[in-house]
C-alpha cells in the first residue's frame, strides 16, 4: 500500500505548526477554486524521483506448501511544495520559517520516521506573491520539503521445497555404441 504523502505533511504541518493553518488544500490544480479565506496553505508533490537500485528480498509465502514472496524495494525521494499564502506577511513568513526549522531538527525527524519516511531536508522559504481574482496582491511563501520512503512491490515465485536425485553411472546404463560408416 502507497504512503499518502500529502496526508503525512497535512498531518505534521496541522500538528505542529502555531497556529495551526486552518485552510490547508492539496495541489494548484486545474479547476479547483482555493479557500474561501484570507490564509491558506497549498501542498503539492512536485517530484517523486527514483534513488539507487532496486533492493530484492525473498521469504516463504505463509500457509502455502510451495511458492516464495519475492519484494521489491525502489528507494523514493518525495518533493513536497508547501505554499503558505495571506494577507499578513509576518504570520505567512513565520508559518514558512516554523516548518523549515522543525523539519530540520528531531520534531520532523522522528515525526516522519513513525509514518514510514524520512525527512531529509527543508529548502529556505522563497517569496513568491501572486495576484488574486481581486488584482490584490496576496502574500506567498513556498517552501520545498524533502522526503524519502520506500515503495514496494510482491512477486509471487514458484518454487519448490525438496528434490529426489537420482544418480546412475552413464557409461553403464548408456554405453556408447559405435556405428560402422
Amino acid at each position: 500500500m502507497a504512503t499518502d504523502i500529502l496526508g503525512v505533511v497535512y498531518d505534521f504541518i496541522t500538528q505542529n505548526l502555531t497556529p495551526a493553518p486552518v485552510n490547508v488544500v492539496r495541489g494548484w490544480q486545474n479547476r479547483a477554486s482555493l479557500p474561501n479565506a484570507s490564509a491558506f496553505v497549498v501542498l503539492t508533490l512536485i517530484a517523486a524521483p527514483r534513488r539507487g537500485t532496486n533492493v530484492h528480498t525473498w521469504a516463504d509465502t505463509e500457509g502455502a506448501d510451495t511458492g516464495i514472496t519475492e519484494t521489491v524495494s525502489m528507494l523514493s525521494e518525495y518533493s513536497v511544495q508547501v505554499d503558505f499564502c495571506g494577507l499578513d506577511a509576518a504570520a505567512v513568513m513565520a508559518q514558512a520559517s516554523q516548518l523549515v526549522m522543525f523539519s530540520r531538527d528531531a520534531v520532523g525527524v522522528n515525526f516522519f520516521n513513525a509514518q514510514g519516511l524520512s525527512c531529509l531536508y527543508a529548502d529556505d522559504p522563497v517569496s513568491l506573491p501572486y495576484s488574486n481574482e481581486l488584482d490584490q496582491w496576496v502574500t506567498r511563501y513556498s517552501v520545498t520539503l524533502h522526503l524519502s520512503g520506500w515503495v514496494r512491490g510482491d512477486i509471487q515465485q514458484d518454487s519448490f521445497s525438496d528434490v529426489t536425485l537420482n544418480i546412475e553411472n552413464v557409461d553403464v546404463h548408456h554405453p556408447i555404441t559405435e556405428t560402422g560408416a
